[in-house]
């Protein structure tokens, strides 16, 4: 479940993950608590346990020991390492809050708790896919128009209509640079 990387998780995010993790350890579904368990392994405490000790010393697991799983395998020793670096993504860029600040309210859009969770929706559904805050949210078409942005511009396709994850990360750069242009830049708070 690692992502090797921390561009497109938020401190938000993590915690979610390391909660599920937890929560996946103390399940009595066995396949589902071994899969967490294997997990756990990434801990140098639990790195040579067998799985059955593992899931035997469950109950001694808190939610430091998620966090650092979460952050091993998104390719940091810690979890301060991983914060750190999470608070420290600071480029100027597309802030989603001013589409709110200035778009017309009579748009209903998908929003969505987890990154999964918005993707399924824009798969299912299409649109245009989004961070806010510590959420996502998927849009129409003509929530953008009524923004003034250009939906027909090309790069939003080689993008996959996904602004978290880019199918092509240089037209995401052209179409943010439009979109700060349009007056939708500054720091978009990501955790």
């Amino acid at each position: 479940m690692g992502t090797g990387s921390t561009s497109t998780l938020t401190l938000h995010e993590c915690k979610v993950r390391a909660s599920l993790l937890l929560k996946d350890l103390d399940s009595p579904d066995t396949a589902r608590a071994t899969r967490a368990a294997e997990r756990m392994r990434a801990l140098p405490f639990f790195a040579s346990l067998p799985l059955g000790q593992v899931l035997a010393r469950r109950d001694t697991v808190k939610h430091k020991h998620g966090l650092t799983v979460i952050a091993r395998e998104a390719g940091h020793a810690t979890w301060a390492l991983l914060k750190q670096a999470l608070e420290s993504v600071s480029a100027p860029g597309l802030d989603t809050r001013v589409f709110f600040q200035k778009g017309p309210a009579v748009f209903l859009n998908r929003w969505c708790a987890t990154y999964e969770e918005a993707a399924a929706s824009l798969a299912a559904q299409g649109g245009f896919l989004f961070p806010f805050r510590h959420q996502y949210f998927v849009c129409e078409a003509g929530f953008l128009q009524a923004l003034g942005i250009d939906v027909k511009d090309p790069d939003w396709e080689r993008l996959g209509h996904d602004w978290v994850r880019p199918r092509d990360p240089a037209a995401k750069a052209r179409l943010e640079a439009k979109l700060v242009a349009l007056g939708y830049g500054g720091q978009h708070v990501a955790g």
